[in-house]
């Protein structure tokens, strides 16, 4: 919160080192994005491997090659890791050592899976002592490699910063080149790359993990990726409009009760004191306080406070939280005389202080509504 107007260069100076800073992180997590997908071709080089391998010849065990083997189920089961659930095979193979059985991990509970029971005999792909696959029938399924053996990995985390970057830059750019004038409500253009970086993020460490392989999981995130900027240029503009028209339905409240509720009072008068980030209503007069329980360094305000409008925060305002996550802010721009007052306020909060603002001044200073 901003207490005073004193502080009113110090906001500024940091509101002008915002867009370098965003800029700055941007630059670096591209090149740290940059680095990972360079390594993803170098992780993957094994699975490369195993794709271009052809069948080893009869009784011939190489690293170079693929071996088929006769094997049966021994078991099937699945388990529960938070929201995954992981599926397993246990396979015995009469010419392995390992008289337990192989439990394979599968990729999915499909193909093979879905099909084969204890007893039922299969066929296992040995490359590089691992089994690679399981065949029955005509189905083949591959099995699941740790992404930590793959390019998954440096792959999910390249995607992952990549689009942090692209919203980090997207939003430098707006606002060193297209910087909303002071007095102007925000754009939502501005966050439009950002919402957007953050939507791919999300999606980018599950799919690209999850998938059968690390080119696999980037092509479907690829496709998800040029969906999330039309999606989020939706999702911004809704969300302001929304805003707007929960402004627009605003209408003056008495409180039932002393309250203290979180608000700043700004302008160019002596009651506008850093700190001063609660008022307190229901109780008389309005009185503007640093103390959340409303008792202590109290500062009344005068009954001369006349209120012009309701609006939306605008470019240049104060800076203010409520500190509820997802509350939008709401200013009440008053007149006290020739000075403009202004009471910022979150969406829940404001009918009440707008109703004694009202009962205990002279009202709105022009007949023009709220939202005028």
């Amino acid at each position: 919160m901003v207490g005073g107007t004193g502080d009113g260069s110090r906001a500024a100076g940091q509101q002008a080192r915002r867009p370098r800073a965003a800029g700055w992180a941007g630059l670096l997590l591209a090149l740290v994005s940059g680095v990972l997908f360079a390594l993803v071709p170098l992780a993957d080089q094994d699975n490369r491997a195993y794709a271009a391998a052809q069948p080893c010849p009869a009784g011939v065990r190489s690293d170079t090659c693929t071996t088929a083997a006769a094997a049966t189920v021994t078991d099937k089961d699945s388990e529960r890791s938070g929201k995954s659930t992981h599926y397993f095979l246990t396979v015995r193979d009469s010419g392995s050592r390992a008289t337990a059985g192989h439990r394979v991990r599968m990729t999915t509970h499909g193909r093979v899976y879905d099909v084969v029971g204890p007893g039922d005999r299969v066929t296992v792909v040995y490359w590089k002592g691992d089994i690679r696959a399981v065949r029955y029938g005509g189905s083949t399924q591959q099995t699941w490699t740790s992404p930590a053996h793959d390019g998954r990995l440096p792959g999910a985390f390249a995607v992952l910063t990549g689009a942090v970057a692209f919203g980090l830059l997207w939003l430098w750019w707006w606002q060193r080149y297209r910087p909303t004038p002071r007095g102007a409500p925000h754009s939502w253009e501005t966050f439009t790359g950002l919402v957007a970086g953050i939507l791919v993020a999300c999606l980018a460490l599950p799919l690209v993990l999850m998938g059968d392989s690390a080119e696999e999981g980037l092509q479907i995130v690829g496709l998800g990726a040029v969906l999330a900027l039309p999606l989020s240029a939706a999702l911004c503009r809704w969300s302001v409009r929304r805003v707007r028209r929960g402004i627009a339905k605003i209408v003056p409240a008495l409180a039932a009760g002393r309250r203290v509720l979180p608000a700043a009072v700004h302008g160019d008068v002596p009651y506008d004191r850093p700190g001063y980030c609660y008022l307190v209503v229901g109780d008389g007069p309005l009185v503007a306080t640093p103390d959340p329980t409303g008792h202590v360094a109290l500062a009344p305000l005068p009954d001369t406070l006349a209120v012009r409008r309701v609006r939306e925060h605008l470019t240049g305002d104060p800076a203010f939280s409520t500190g509820r996550r997802g509350e939008s802010v709401v200013v009440i721009e008053c007149v006290d005389g020739d000075r403009t007052v202004l009471v910022l306020a979150g969406r829940k909060d404001t009918p009440q202080i707008l109703g004694a603002l009202l009962e205990e001044g002279p009202g709105w200073v022009t007949p023009v509504g709220p939202t005028a």
